[in-house]
């Protein structure tokens, strides 16, 4: 919960910068540094809920301890959008379709400090022969997002994090077991 409100407060303080007449390229310097470091501050959201179902305790300071991983998720996220969206744009089933196998990025970075592109290959391999339960996972994580976003954003607080563990649960049980 404090890892959130943190990532909700830089946002503030970047918005402040930007829109403070500083000028178009030191605005969008500004803002280029912030999606770095929020990028990387998401990955630490990650971090910490793969931390949580391995039964590790989380700790603020692992929100900031992948900020070199931003970039990559930064990336990552890019051509996964890019991917769905024309995918959306091909009829809508290429773009669940897409958005099914490679939704799991994210965890792959985190985990593995993986790049964009290996991170993106590995998630289509996890994803094969899972395609259903995936697809059901982030349907429900994300009507639940939209409830919690419906009720002024604050029920985010609580169904932000139950995503993500939800995720990352699931993200471990696909891992296969080690000795």
């Amino acid at each position: 919960m404090v890892s959130m409100i943190l990532l909700f407060l830089s946002g503030i303080v970047v918005a402040l910068l930007v829109l403070h007449r500083s000028g178009f390229a030191i605005g969008l310097i500004i803002l280029l540094a912030w999606l770095l470091w929020c990028s990387g501050m998401i990955v630490g959201l990650h971090v910490m809920a793969l931390k949580s179902v391995d039964d590790r305790v989380p700790r603020v300071d692992d929100l900031f301890g992948s900020l070199a991983l931003g970039p990559a998720y930064l990336l990552a996220l890019t051509f996964y959008c890019a991917a769905v969206s024309l995918g959306f744009a091909l009829l809508i089933v290429p773009g669940i379709y897409l958005a099914i196998r490679y939704c799991l990025f994210a965890q792959i970075i985190t985990d593995k400090s993986a790049g964009p592109l290996a991170a993106l290959r590995d998630a289509a391999g996890l994803a094969r022969g899972h395609y259903a339960q995936l697809g059901a996972l982030f349907l429900i994580a994300f009507l639940l997002n939209a409830a919690g976003a419906a009720i002024l954003g604050l029920g985010l607080v609580i169904s932000f994090p139950v995503s993500l563990l939800a995720i990352a649960g699931f993200y471990r049980s696909l891992q296969p077991a080690t000795a």
